[in-house]
């Protein structure tokens, strides 16, 4: 199975991990200057960008699997791992399984238990993806951006939809909700004992605060910053260049990278 990546700079290895129905191409601006430090090494999840479907069947654990197979192919023995959204999950499913893969872990906008109010909001993406990419697309955008936001980019977001939607595996991201709604690693996470960074969006109506401040109790090495004026998508505007320096000061001080 084709698994598509980019690797980019040298150094100590940063392993990017995308959200649903996205691909590497959503770390490109926040890894622009990463990248002249570490080495990036950028992943389309299976069934997203350029990488294969394949025709196993699809959980968390052949997402984390996937990565390890890429790890030990790259011969990469260890590497820090950043995962936003369903890329979170993969991460921490990762973190778990490998252990000694992974020095460092940052979160962003993402979930260890999918509890009634995610299995409602996982419902909600199911049946849009039944009507189309486009009108999936339509219901996400408010979701994950805020108002003025929006309003600001409307031109460059409809552009977006328009690109996107030539491409869309719409089947790959309904099993990739399928695999998230039997994802549970909340007795599971305090296993994982390396520093980790984890990032929410006050406003996130997907994966709120409290969800995400519950995987920071569990973490015994974690931090937590609260992102505002963001929604759940946390990379928007100045706040890449703010996130790429806590990134680099967290590597810095945290893993004396």
């Amino acid at each position: 199975m084709k698994l598509n990546y980019v690797v980019e700079g040298k150094g100590e290895p940063l392993i990017f991990l995308h959200g649903l129905s996205d691909n590497l191409r959503y770390w490109e601006v926040l890894t622009s200057t990463l990248r002249k430090k570490y080495q990036v090494i950028r992943i389309d999840l299976r069934g997203h960008g350029e990488s294969e479907l394949g025709d196993d069947e699809i959980t968390i654990d052949t997402y984390a699997d996937d990565l390890k197979n890429l790890l030990d192919d790259l011969k990469i023995d260890a590497g820090n791992l950043i995962g936003f959204s369903l890329g979170g999950v993969v991460a921490m499913d990762f973190a778990i399984r490998y252990p000694n893969y992974v020095s460092s872990i940052v979160l962003m906008s993402t979930f260890a238990k999918c509890d009634e109010n995610i299995t409602t909001t996982l419902n909600q993406f199911k049946r849009e993806l039944d009507r189309g990419y486009d009108e999936f697309y339509d219901f996400m955008i408010p979701k994950v951006l805020c108002p003025e936001v929006i309003e600001k980019n409307r031109e460059e977001l409809e552009m977006l939809k328009q690109i996107s939607s030539q491409n869309a595996n719409v089947d790959a991201y309904k099993k990739a909700v399928d695999a998230c709604l039997n994802f549970n690693v909340e007795n599971e996470i305090g296993q994982i004992d390396v520093p980790a960074l984890i990032f929410a969006g006050k406003y996130d109506e997907i994966f709120s605060v409290s969800v995400q401040e519950n995987i920071h109790r569990h973490i015994n090495k974690s931090k937590f910053i609260v992102l505002d004026d963001v929604r759940h998508n946390l990379l928007v505007g100045i706040n890449n260049a703010k996130i790429s320096a806590m990134m680099d000061d967290f590597y810095k001080n945290e893993i004396n990278i």
